[in-house]
């Protein structure tokens, strides 16, 4: 797997109008987006038929990778309700896993009820 694979991925797996145009003027994606738009294509490539026959050498350290980011993703706090979703889908592999409880973690909770001023 060579980078320029990776990146080749990259424009695909951006969602129309979800990131800022490259270059704009005033916008600046929080430290959870950038790390997001880092952690989606490689999730995507890692975790689909894209990767299938690589080595294990070549694919455990991407995976290693993708959970890395992901675990940056958990720790950085969330500034924006765009960073809250993006944990969401983070932690739930885009929906195919169940959202955690307050129990198993607290801290996605609190960032959402605080981003809409709301008490438990």
């Amino acid at each position: 797997m060579k980078r320029r694979d990776l990146m080749r991925l990259a424009p695909a797996a951006l969602v129309a109008g979800a990131a800022p145009p490259a270059g704009a003027v005033g916008v600046e994606e929080t430290p959870v987006m950038k790390l997001f738009r880092e952690w989606q294509p490689l999730h995507q490539f890692v975790c689909t038929s894209a990767s299938a026959g690589m080595p294990d050498e070549e694919w455990n350290p991407l995976h290693d990778r993708v959970w890395d980011i992901a675990d940056r993703i958990f720790a950085t706090p969330a500034q924006t309700a765009q960073d809250v979703i993006a944990k969401v889908i983070c932690h739930t592999v885009w929906g195919e896993h169940g959202l955690p409880d307050e129990g198993q973690n607290p801290s996605l909770w609190a960032e959402a009820r605080a981003l809409i001023g709301g008490a438990a």
